[in-house]
C-alpha cells in the first residue's frame, strides 16, 4: 500500500531499523552496489559480486590477506572437500549424484600466486545472461519481453575493469564471439535453457509444483521454522486456523501460529485471556479480539478468514469475536516464514517476540479453500521485489 511522503517523512529516522523492509528503490541499490553496475537480478558485477571472509586458523596460515582470483559459488564444496581430504560423493542410496561443477580454490588460500580458475563459469537470471573465463566477462542486459537475440552483448576485462566500465565488444568481437559460444554451450549442458524471462507464470507455477493441490497443512508442536514458500498460501482464499490446546489458567498466553513478520503477516495468539488474530498488511494491524476471556482447560480455538476478509473467532465451537477487515493478503503474505507456538522473526503483531505460548499446545491446522488463489500477475511484482 502506498505511502504519502507525509508519512515517510515522519518515520525517516525508522529506516533500517527492526519495523522497517529491507527493500529499496533502485536508484538506491545501485548506488549501494558503486563501483560495480545494477543490482541482484542482473548479471552484471552489482548483482552477482560478493564478498567472502574465510577463517580457519587451524588450517589455514594466512592472516588478513586478500586473494583476488574469480570464484564462484559452486566452488565452494569442492573446496571444503579438498580441505578436509574427502572424495566428491559418488552414489546415494544406490543411484549416482550429478558431478560437482565448482572447482576447488582451496590452493588460492595457502598461496597468493596460486592460478585462478581454469574452466568458464556462466550466469543467467530472467534472460540476463554472463560469462566469466580466463579473466575476460562476457554479459547481456535483457529487458523483460525483448527478443532474445535484440539483447546486446557486452565485454569486459575483469583482470584490468573490475567495475566494468570500459565495453570492448567492438574492439575485442573474436573474443567476445568466442565467449558468447561458451555461454550457450554451458548453457545446454547445465539445463538453462530454453530462455524464459516470464515473471508472474514462472512464480506461480513455482507455487503449484510446490503446493500442489493440498488444503490441509496440520503442523505439530516443536516443529521447527517453515519457509514461507511450503507455508500454507492463503493468499485470496478462505481459510481456517484450528489449534489444539489445553491452558493452565487465565494467565497463559503467546503465539499459536504466526507467519510473517512486523512488515506483513498474520498471526493467532491469546494475550490478557483473550484469543487475539492480527492480519497485519504492510504494517496496517487488523486486529479482532474475543469479548470474553479464554478459560482453562482443553480448546480448539479456530480463526475463520474467509477470502472476503471477514474474520470470525470461535473457542470450542462458539463465536467470540468477528470483524470486517479493509485488506488481505492477494500478492503477498510475507518473504519470511511461520512457526508455532512463538514468533522468531520481528513480532507480526503488538507483543514481543517470540512470545512463547505457556500452555499446552498440540497442533494447528490450517485449511485452505480449494477456490481461489493468488493473482498470478500480483505475485510476480511482489516475488520480483524479493529477487
Amino acid at each position: 500500500m502506498p505511502e504519502p511522503p507525509p508519512k515517510k517523512v515522519a518515520r525517516i529516522d525508522d529506516i533500517g531499523g527492526p519495523d522497517t523492509h529491507s527493500n529499496f528503490p533502485w536508484g538506491w541499490a545501485m548506488a549501494a552496489n558503486t563501483p560495480l553496475k545494477r543490482y541482484k537480478q542482473n548479471t552484471h558485477g552489482g548483482g552477482i559480486r560478493d564478498p567472502l571472509v574465510i577463517s580457519w586458523p587451524q588450517g589455514l596460515p594466512a592472516r588478513g590477506e586478500l586473494r583476488h582470483g574469480f570464484a564462484h559459488a559452486t566452488d565452494l564444496v569442492p573446496t571444503l572437500l579438498d580441505l578436509l581430504g574427502l572424495p566428491a560423493l559418488r552414489q546415494r542410496q544406490g543411484r549416482d549424484c550429478l558431478p560437482l561443477d565448482g572447482e576447488s580454490f582451496a590452493a588460492a588460500l595457502k598461496d597468493p600466486a596460486a592460478s585462478s580458475r581454469q574452466g568458464p563459469q556462466y550466469f543467467e537470471m530472467f534472460g540476463h545472461r554472463g560469462l566469466w573465463q580466463d579473466g575476460w566477462k562476457a554479459v547481456a542486459f535483457h529487458p523483460p519481453g525483448q527478443p532474445f537475440d535484440a539483447d546486446v552483448w557486452e565485454l569486459y576485462h575483469l583482470a584490468e575493469d573490475f567495475a566494468e566500465n570500459t565495453d570492448l565488444a567492438a574492439t575485442h568481437p573474436d573474443r567476445l564471439k568466442a565467449l558468447v559460444d561458451t555461454w550457450w554451450r554451458e548453457a545446454e549442458r547445465c539445463q538453462v535453457l530454453p530462455l524464459d524471462d516470464r515473471f508472474a507464470a514462472r512464480f506461480a507455477e513455482n507455487g503449484q509444483r510446490v503446493q500442489g493441490h493440498r488444503h490441509q497443512f496440520v503442523m505439530h508442536a516443536g516443529m521447527g521454522h517453515l519457509p514461507t514458500d511450503v507455508a500454507p498460501d492463503v493468499r485470496g482464499r478462505h481459510y481456517r486456523i484450528d489449534a489444539q490446546v489445553r491452558l493452565n489458567g487465565p494467565q497463559d498466553e503467546g503465539v499459536l501460529i504466526a507467519h510473517g513478520d512486523a512488515t506483513s503477516g498474520y498471526s493467532l495468539y491469546l494475550q490478557g485471556g483473550l484469543l487475539v488474530h492480527d492480519l497485519n498488511i504492510g504494517g496496517v494491524h487488523q486486529i479482532v479480539r474475543s469479548d470474553r476471556p479464554v478459560t482453562a482447560g482443553h480448546h480448539v480455538p479456530p480463526a475463520q478468514l474467509p477470502a472476503w476478509r471477514r474474520v470470525t473467532l470461535l473457542i470450542d465451537g462458539q463465536a467470540v469475536g468477528t470483524a470486517e477487515h479493509a485488506h488481505g493478503f492477494n500478492s503477498l503474505i510475507s518473504w519470511s516464514g511461520l512457526d508455532i507456538g512463538l514468533d522468531r522473526g520481528s513480532p507480526v503483531s503488538h507483543y514481543e517476540a517470540p512470545f512463547v505460548f505457556t500452555g499446552q499446545l498440540r497442533q494447528v491446522t490450517v485449511t485452505l479453500s480449494p477456490l481461489g488463489g493468488p493473482d498470478p500477475d500480483l505475485v510476480g511484482q511482489a516475488e520480483m521485489a524479493r529477487q
